[in-house]
């Protein structure tokens, strides 16, 4: 179980984020893209986040598997209109990592949409305050995940702290 220590929800041209600070931890399979050229788009996201944190002085993110398969569960729902574009069920996710890997220290989540590339989604979040402070959060692992509904992809992050 987990406990809701904060909540804030910033916008930003398409993308809207709630943050949340969960108590609830996480042991994982993890992997981390090396270079911007190749890869998957979840892949290239991980790369240009790792990129920006380093450029801050903050070591990068490990991608782990089971947060990614959550990352693209709530991409596919939003981009299949099963769930409202947001974070409608980001409690469960969390719930679902925790029981998987173990208590979770903290949580959070950035969404967006749009005709987006991998690096225009990460700009986006990176001047947003509220997406921002996400991605150069106290995090050990993230979870990626994309889904498209036509033109139009649907993106998730998902940022954990074991």
């Amino acid at each position: 179980m987990f406990v809701l220590k904060s909540r804030h929800i910033f916008a930003f041209l398409v993308a809207i984020l709630c943050a949340f600070q969960v108590s609830a931890c996480s042991h994982a399979t993890t992997r981390q893209a090396s270079d911007e050229g190749g890869g998957t788009l979840e892949e290239q996201i991980l790369y240009y986040t790792n990129r920006f944190r380093a450029s801050k002085g903050l070591k990068p993110l490990q991608l782990d598997s089971y947060c990614s398969q959550q990352a693209v569960r709530h991409s596919r729902d939003m981009a299949n209109g099963s769930t409202g574009f947001g974070h409608e069920g980001f409690e469960g996710r969390v719930a679902n990592i925790s029981k998987k890997m173990g208590r979770v220290g903290a949580a959070a989540e950035n969404v967006a949409y749009g005709t987006l590339s991998a690096e225009a989604v990460v700009d986006g979040w990176i001047h947003s305050p509220g997406h921002r402070k996400n991605m150069l959060g106290d995090y050990d692992l993230i979870g990626i995940g994309a889904a498209k509904d036509g033109r139009i992809t649907f993106f998730t992050q998902v940022f954990i702290k074991k």
